[in-house]
């Protein structure tokens, strides 16, 4: 193959990935001292957010904004919602270390943190507490919707 044509099929490699990632949002992983500080923020001003959890994971969707976060298929299947203070308050207090880390339920408190659900558009979502190795994928939806599917690892039997 000659080196045009092998430079024009990876510029359109390029242009193709390009192109497919562009409505894709981003997780940051909070360091453990920072992870910290925003679960005890998160667990302080809960009001401000709508709060869903299942089995491992918790997301915190701010309220104050024009941006919103979907869950899992389009029916949101799987996902509790906390709607009031008796609701949360048993919550934290089922899935709080003495340390005063929160975790979602069912998962190993050592295992878990914080991380930021970040838009293609550099503007912050909100937040989901899962263990780390939890695969957690955004899609947007349209300009001001996140779309979050998150798994666990399948464990191979014996």
């Amino acid at each position: 193959m000659d080196t045009q044509r092998l430079a024009g099929i990876a510029i359109l490699i390029l242009i193709f990935i390009m192109g497919c990632s562009g409505n894709l949002g981003n997780l940051k992983t909070q360091s453990e001292g920072d992870s910290k500080v925003t679960q005890q923020e998160l667990i302080d001003n809960w009001s401000d957010y709508h709060i869903r959890y299942r089995a491992f994971a918790i997301v915190f969707d701010p309220k104050n904004d024009d941006r919103r976060i979907l869950l899992g298929d389009k029916k949101g299947w799987w996902w509790r919602t906390i709607k009031d203070q008796e609701s949360w308050t048993e919550f934290v207090k089922e899935n709080t270390t003495s340390q005063g880390d929160i975790s979602p339920i069912g998962a190993d408190f050592s295992m878990t943190g914080v991380r930021e659900i970040w838009g293609p558009d550099s503007q912050l979502y909100g937040f989901i507490i899962t263990q780390r190795m939890d695969t957690v994928n955004t899609r947007l939806v349209d300009e001001n919707t996140l779309r979050l599917s998150y798994s666990r690892p399948s464990v191979a039997g014996p």
